[in-house]
């Protein structure tokens, strides 16, 4: 991950640029604006990384445990466990944007997608655990009270 200068700048400063900083991210209109924006301020490898930070939320919060997320997400130990202590002593951010993201139909698509990918990870590490077939159960339930009527 990207480094910090050990040239420390005097906290009204930093805080200054970081109200700038958030300013100009709540100014991007629409997805094509944040893409742009983003592309320019993070790294390839921040990128990636960011995204798999609120999947490794969305699925710590969905009660999966690290050597799923690991396998899955190709992340470390010490990542997840990042993830896990911001979601105990607050996380609110990630609460926030994963309960938005879950009422909206395409996101919840993706997110299903990912949870379908975990529990392959899980099948095939030990099988039909009691927390697959928790998981399982829990889709099926959900679709058929998501299914269109005729």
């Amino acid at each position: 991950m990207t480094q910090v200068s050990r040239r420390h700048l005097d906290k009204n400063t930093e805080e200054r640029i970081y109200h700038i900083f958030i300013s100009v991210i709540t100014e991007a209109r629409n997805a094509n604006d944040v893409e742009l924006l983003l592309s320019d301020f993070f790294t390839y490898t921040e990128r990636i990384m960011l995204p798999k930070r609120l999947c490794i939320a969305y699925l710590l919060l969905k009660g999966y445990d690290y050597k799923a997320i690991i396998s899955y997400l190709k992340v470390s130990n010490t990542t997840i466990n990042r993830i896990s202590s911001a979601l105990k002593t607050g996380g609110q951010g990630y609460r926030l944007m994963l309960s938005r993201l879950q009422k909206r139909e395409d996101f919840n698509r993706s997110l299903q997608q990912i949870e379908e990918g975990i529990i392959a990870k899980l099948a095939a590490f030990n099988g039909p655990s009691p927390l697959w077939k928790n998981i399982r159960n829990e889709q099926r339930k959900h679709a058929y009270e998501n299914r269109k009527p005729f």
